[in-house]
């Protein structure tokens, strides 16, 4: 009976293993990355360029990532689970491996810094500085994930509260799934106040870079587990369409449950790991602008830095969401492609004449060809929308209001990246809570799949989709690129002056340069690919016709479809 089920299912119903993949394993895991490499980067410069001891405090950064690295491998080896365990009691020993890491990097970091202090380069009072602001670092991202596991996890009050009202409607679901997650924002955005502040207070610009190379010092770990949950989301699919047996379902479950909370995890720390990076790459951005002026960023406050203020803050905040509609339209449109495909063409059907799973091969190489192809369409416009944000901050407000655009969108791409990615994990949790049967109503019976609210969830779980998978992350990435890219151009490059009095109507060629670009995409493109697509089926004919074989299009397993265009 269970392999009738999964022999059944459209080809389309097992891309998200593929799709699990690449999220969650291949995006994520490359975030982490370009932020460790972004933050170390800029580390070295601030510490060589704004303290009076630049070979060790541009050194103290990759002390403390390489020992983190180091760490993070010795702690993969073993982790203590019994199978008596929760996945919350699983998660909390995690954590105690993660805490091995930091002790570790505590240990390298306080030697370092306490043989220089013996060398009589630097003070006590630093010692202990770069110590407590190193401590700050690593806990920091790890406190972001506790509190976003408070309102995205099962063991949590929140998501079952959302799991028990969603009978009342998809309203109610909707709004409290989005209440929740602007709730969650909070905790995260005041435990990084917090942070910043205190460091700040202690070491000024070079703690705050000291405190970014500690964030990343346990990426290696953080990846890791993150990558657990696409292999144990996948793994429960296969279980629960392959067996039913009791014991074999409850421990994929239990799989499942840690595997999205270490999912949420690597997604939230990878907006912690990208605000960190942004904060260096702004002032890097700050120092390079004002050393060729022969004035030292450390002094500069006050009014230099006010006129252009509430217009790049603005503009931040504008383009940050445009970037989030681009997306998230991309995103429908990529799904609207799909359903088109799966509805019009043969070829992306089970072949019935095949045994089970060689009736879906075939038609998953061409489904993931397609998705392929769209995806990358898909992402034009918001690659545009990135790429002129900083050229246009530039142009219009000059180096002063391109700073704030860049402080501004990454305040805003923190808060609202966490807002996503909670929304869209509780909605899913909040299902699986009815899934597993953990709900009870008010008789004491259980509430199962058949149920309004199982129903009423999945309305929750289809708009959280795009939030946690697509737009949250994808947030960080648009950040990031959009500080490298103003420190390319506005660093080296030199494009923009400290006001835009020479340089604004160079923006509205920005402007009209990327509405052409966009429509180019959107129309070009497709006449183009319509065009390829149609001469070599055309050449197919041509040859065929010359050979002597059957044309394409003329049997019935054949459609004659455009189907990458």
């Amino acid at each position: 009976e269970v392999h009738d089920i999964a022999s059944q299912l459209h080809p389309i119903d097992y891309l998200d293993a593929v799709g699990e993949s690449i999220n969650d394993v291949c995006g994520t895991c490359a975030d982490l990355f370009e932020s460790m490499v972004l933050i170390l980067s800029t580390s070295a410069i601030i510490g060589a360029k704004g303290t009076a001891v630049p070979h060790f405090n541009s050194a103290l950064p990759f002390w403390i990532v390489a020992s983190g690295m180091v760490g993070c491998s010795l702690v993969a080896y073993y982790s203590h689970v019994h199978e008596r365990f929760s996945s919350q009691r699983i998660r909390w020993n995690l954590r105690a491996n993660l805490l091995i890491v930091m002790v570790f990097v505590q240990l390298v970091q306080m030697q370092v810094s306490f043989q220089e202090y013996l060398a009589g380069t630097m003070s006590f009072q630093r010692c202990w500085h770069f110590t407590v602001i190193s401590i700050m670092g690593q806990i920091a991202p790890e406190l972001c994930v506790f509190f976003g596991e408070v309102f995205t996890s099962v063991h949590y009050a929140p998501v079952r509260s959302l799991a028990l009202n969603s009978d009342l409607g998809v309203a109610q679901v909707v709004l409290q799934g989005f209440a929740q997650g602007f709730f969650s924002t909070g905790p995260t955005a005041l435990t990084m106040i917090v942070v910043v502040v205190i460091t700040w207070q202690l070491e000024a610009h070079y703690g705050l870079a000291l405190l970014s190379a500690s964030s990343v010092s346990g990426t290696g770990f953080q990846g890791g587990i993150a990558s657990y949950g696409a292999i144990a989301t996948n793994a429960h699919k296969i279980v629960h369409l392959t067996t039913y047996h009791m014991m074999t379902r409850h421990r994929s479950n239990i799989c499942v449950s840690l595997g999205n909370s270490t999912m949420h995890a690597g997604n939230t720390v990878s907006a912690v790991n990208a605000f960190s990076a942004v904060f260096n790459i702004t002032l890097m951005l700050l120092a390079q602008t004002y050393t060729k002026q022969n004035v030292s960023y450390l002094n500069v406050t006050g009014e230099i830095l006010s006129n252009y203020s509430q217009a790049g803050l603005l503009m931040g905040v504008v383009m940050t969401f445009l970037f989030s509609a681009n997306t998230m339209l991309s995103c429908l449109e990529a799904s609207q492609a799909f359903m088109k495909i799966c509805k019009e063409n043969k070829r992306v059907a089970r072949i019935d004449k095949l045994p089970f799973p060689q009736s879906h091969l075939k038609p998953l190489k061409i489904l993931t060809a397609y998705g392929n192809v769209i995806s990358m369409r898909m992402v034009i416009n918001p690659m545009i929308n990135t790429l002129v944000c900083p050229v246009i901050g530039g142009m219009f407000l000059g180096i002063r209001g391109l700073l704030f655009l860049i402080s501004g969108s990454n305040v805003i791409v923190l808060c609202f990246s966490i807002f996503l990615i909670n929304s869209g994990q509780a909605w899913s949790q909040a299902r699986k809570v009815v899934l597993f049967g953990l709900l009870k109503n008010a008789d004491g019976e259980t509430v199962g799949p058949d149920s309004w609210h199982y129903q009423n969830l999945g309305v929750g779980e289809s708009i959280g989709g795009p939030f946690q998978g697509t737009t949250g992350p994808a947030l960080n990435n648009f950040i990031k690129f959009v500080a490298v890219f103003a420190w390319v151009t506005g660093g080296p490059g030199d494009m923009y002056s400290e006001t835009p009095e020479n340089t604004w109507y160079w923006g509205f060629l920005c402007v009209i340069g990327s509405l052409i670009m966009i429509l180019s995409s959107r129309v070009g493109l497709t006449l183009a690919l319509k065009a390829i697509s149609s001469a070599l089926k055309r050449r197919a004919r041509e040859r065929a016709l010359e050979e002597g074989e059957s044309l394409p299009g003329d049997s019935d397993d054949e459609e004659d479809q455009d189907d990458f265009a």
